[in-house]
């Protein structure tokens, strides 16, 4: 029945349409960097509503409402615009329970209860919301009373109003979140999943091309196939002409036919099955089967890695196929095909003769059937040139029984040496790696894979068609690897024989830890880390100070002499108190603190301090403490007006100590009230600050009863001790207060900020891992492919000079060792044709590599040809070692004979 009509090459596909990715990509860093913009915008916004306020009149410390106008000019600013009503008297239940507020949005009581001044808790019902109960929103509430307590503590008046008041600009009238611990991860992420997105959209389409690739290939191999079933069939029909059931073939030659008979029936059924397969694929491919129809994704790539397999072995059976059809018809090309069989044998068997010192019986038996296999195949070769046709099939046959004959001598030959090889040592109960068969059968199939460079090979299928021993129990060739990896097994202590190289290039990295442990716990720390600095974000206390400017200026508001002198004062010290009060001095002490301290600093501005001694009798009433005898007691009301008092007195001589609009001290100003007891000892106030407190948990005027209750000093083991270093480690507490004023909540909660950095963090590491691993990647195919390049050009200096030595090489081995050969010289002229058929096997293989264009010479398939040939060129040359060795060995010995 004749097969079916030749046919073209399957169509090419149709362009798929185009994929989502890109557009999510695109879409997604889009996303991103409108959250970038937004969250810039939020982060640097700066306030610019003003905020208005209604001051009562008659209220204390200088509040009016021209004044706290004046000081609010360019300063009290919101991000959102809010009233502030400040009154004296204590609000009434519906004021801050019920937010009864009028027209202000907030109302603030500056008043205070006789029973308890609010200095250790700040009264919270003295702060009220439009609209809400000040319980649910309480530690707001308390923190701006105590934000108008710190500031009326440094003596502000009008500007103790406008701290209160931009407190609660930040933490209750400001929508936004002005975090870029939550910004730049929101603005991240999408970017990174963009990044991701692209990435994995070009390994798909890296896929998708290498897949239509090998469907291309594949049905490249198809169309061949389909093209040469009529060869194919000639070819079997005259094979079966001179053994089919008419001739005079013996009975096993007629059942060999029968054989190629049926393999012919499965190849033309199995091209046929490939046809109608290929046309389903291509329609699946093309997105024009009905959707019902259709295969799904996982099931079209199933069928498209088995529609590559099923082609590759429909050419093994059509190679094996018309190979065997052409030595059983006793054709020209029988000789090759014979020759193809016996190469990767016979290098194999010389391999194995290398040892022959260890094993002589065996070697010596081996050598004879070596040569036994060459004579066979030179008789085929010289009946290929005979003219004599006649009976010329029944010849072939003759020669394969005696061919199949000599390598089952071959294999019992090598088994019994693989008896002597094997030990508890080199065959351990249970393998390492591969079993001892494994590892024979991979030796065999790279033995026949470097023997014909790398070409596709039908070695089994072609001797089950010939009728010659196959498979690892019964292939020669696999006996004779058997005895091989035994002997590298022994040498190398019963491990497995390593495997040929595969490749110059670096070493894999596991890339499984870098890709999903490491990201993970990294992720996981610098969320934890970002969303508590998050939730401490208004604390801070402990970070590294920056201020780095010197005290600008020093003035002395009365007379030192009244201060109790320092008693026995060291030599290099100021001797009185006066001269300690000098700036230089002042600056020397606070540098030379920063030697000794590495968490302290200078001021983080410009500061010029007026110390203010003043007899304590005339501004304050204070009585010893009871419970400490190193200080005294003052009233804090007593204190707060005598602050008052200090400020006019200080302006009267140093006018530029106060602001005239609010006589609250200037910005840049400090003044310092040094109270000087009866006894000439002395206690420090706080100091009265151009400076206001403003925010959360500032340090700046927190009353921790320094006010109060000051410690008396120049007197007591601390009575050497001068005015002016007391004055420069005050002045670093002040620096320390002042980097800690003005710190704001960040309005998020820390479980967002950590999924965000998390989730962020996770993508970028990922992503950059990702990266870095495909670029090492592509930098060890690059440095893999150039040393493959370097191994090609020197196989061409190599494959030169064995073409040099040809004519040497034929001397040697038919002149010389043909001449006391036991086959008169045949098996060596087959030894030597077979060496150069494979020496312009290799030639012609280089050739085609090095033509290829330079993109296409990179890649696994590439690299390994390039190995193949590689491995055919080294056994070449030691095949040509060895016969100039074995020939000078000749000449050596009949020339002493």
């Amino acid at each position: 029945m004749p097969g079916p009509s030749p046919r073209t090459p399957g169509r090419p596909l149709r362009r798929r349409p185009p994929s989502r990715f890109p557009v999510l990509a695109v879409s997604l860093a889009g996303v991103s960097v409108v959250l970038g913009a937004i969250g810039l915008q939020q982060v640097t916004a700066q306030p610019t509503e003003p905020i208005a306020f209604i001051v009562d009149e008659g209220l204390p410390h200088g509040i009016t409402q021209e004044s706290v106008e004046a000081a609010a000019e360019g300063i009290a600013l919101g991000h959102e615009p809010f009233t502030l009503h400040v009154v004296e008297r204590e609000l009434e239940w519906d004021e801050y329970s019920n937010g009864e507020t009028g027209d202000a949005d907030i109302m603030l009581s500056i008043g205070d209860d006789p029973e308890d001044p609010d200095l250790s808790l700040h009264d919270a019902t003295r702060v009220a919301f439009a609209g809400e109960d000040y319980g649910d929103d309480y530690s707001t509430a308390a923190t701006i009373r105590e934000t108008f307590v710190n500031n009326r503590t440094l003596g502000h008046g009008p500007h103790a109003i406008i701290g209160a008041a931009l407190t609660a600009a930040d933490l209750k009238f400001d929508p936004g979140i002005r975090t870029p611990l939550l910004w730049a991860p929101l603005a991240a992420l999408p970017m990174f999943i963009a990044i991701l997105v692209m990435y994995r959209w070009i390994g798909r389409r890296r896929d998708e091309r290498a897949r239509y690739r090998s469907f291309g290939e594949a049905q490249l191999r198809l169309a061949r196939a389909v093209l040469e079933l009529e060869t194919l069939q000639m070819r079997v029909e005259v094979a079966g002409a001179h053994l089919g059931p008419g001739s005079a073939a013996s009975k096993q030659d007629r059942t060999l036919h029968a054989r190629l008979e049926n393999d012919w029936t499965r190849v033309r059924e199995l091209t046929r099955d490939l046809a109608r397969t290929e046309q389903s694929l291509v329609a699946d491919l093309d997105r024009t089967t009905p959707p019902l129809t259709a295969r799904p994704a996982e099931q079209l790539e199933a069928d498209l890695q088995q529609f590559a397999a099923d082609t590759l072995d429909l050419q093994r059976r059509a190679d094996a196929l018309a190979q065997a059809a052409e030595v059983r018809s006793g054709h020209a090309g029988s000789r090759s095909v014979l020759d193809r069989l016996a190469l990767p044998l016979l290098q194999s068997i010389d391999e194995v003769l290398a040892h022959h010192d260890r094993y002589p019986a065996e070697a010596r038996a081996l050598q004879a059937h070596r040569a036994g296999l060459l004579a066979v195949a030179q008789e085929v070769a010289d009946q290929q040139g005979s003219e004599q046709a006649a009976g010329l099939v029944a010849r072939h046959g003759d020669l394969l029984r005696r061919w199949n004959a000599v390598e089952q001598h071959i294999r019992t030959t090598a088994l019994r040496m693989s008896r002597h090889v094997a030990s508890a040592k080199t065959i351990p109960h249970a393998t390492h790696v591969r079993t001892l068969h494994e590892a024979v059968d991979e030796r065999a199939r790279a033995r026949v894979s470097a023997a014909t460079a790398g070409a596709t090979d039908s070695f089994t299928d072609l001797r089950a068609a010939l009728g010659l021993g196959h498979g690892a129990a019964l292939g020669p060739l696999q006996a004779t690897e058997r005895v091989l990896e035994l002997i590298d097994r022994r040498e190398g202590h019963g491990q497995p024989a390593p495997p040929p190289p595969v490749k110059d290039s670096l070493p894999t990295i596991p890339s499984g830890l870098l890709v999903l442990v490491l990201p993970v716990l990294l992720s996981l720390g610098a969320g934890l880390l970002v969303s508590s600095q998050i939730e401490d974000s208004h604390i801070q206390y402990g970070r590294t100070l920056t201020g780095d400017r010197p005290l600008a200026g020093l003035r002395v508001f009365g007379d030192p002499a009244e201060l109790a002198g320092p008693v026995e004062p060291r030599e290099d010290d100021p001797q009185t108190q006066g001269d300690s009060l000098d700036l230089d001095y002042v600056r020397e002490q606070m540098a030379r603190s920063l030697e000794f301290s590495e968490e302290g600093a200078l001021l983080p501005a410009d500061v010029e301090v007026t110390v203010a001694l003043l007899p304590a009798e005339q501004y304050i009433e204070y009585a010893p403490d009871p419970e400490y005898d190193h200080r005294i007691a003052i009233g804090y009301r007593d204190l707060l007006a005598a602050q008052q008092q200090v400020k006019q007195d200080v302006a009267a001589e140093f006018p530029e100590v106060l602001d005239p609009r609010t006589d609250d001290v200037a910005l840049g100003q400090a003044i310092l009230p040094v109270w000087i007891l009866e006894d000439g000892t002395y206690a420090f106030d706080n100091f009265l600050t151009g400076e206001f407190s403003v925010g959360v948990s500032s340090r700046l005027g927190a009353y921790d009863f320094t006010g109060t209750e000051p410690t008396v000093l120049g007197a007591g083991d601390m009575a050497d001790v001068s005015i002016g270093w007391w004055i420069a480690y005050e002045l670093e507490d002040l620096g320390r207060a002042m980097e800690y004023n003005r710190l704001t909540v960040d309005k998020v909660s820390p479980a967002a900020v950590f999924w965000a950095v998390f989730l962020s963090t996770w993508t970028g590491i990922v992503t950059v891992v990702m990266l870095g691993l495909a670029v090492m990647e592509a930098g060890r195919r690059r440095v893999g492919t150039a040393a493959v390049r370097r191994q090609l050009a020197g196989l061409r200096s190599d494959l030169e000079q064995l073409a040099l030595g040809l004519d040497l090489s034929r001397l040697d081995m038919v002149a010389v060792l043909g001449l006391d050969s036991a086959s008169g010289g045949r098996a060596e002229q087959a030894d030597q044709r077979l060496y150069e058929s494979a020496l312009v096997t290799a030639w012609r293989e280089v050739d085609a590599l090095e033509r290829l264009p330079r993109r296409e010479q990179r890649g696994e398939a590439w690299e390994a040809r390039v190995r193949h040939v590689r491995r055919l060129v080294t056994t070449l040359s030691t095949q040509q070692a060895d016969v100039a060795r074995r020939a000078d060995e000749l000449l050596r010995s009949q020339r002493f004979d």
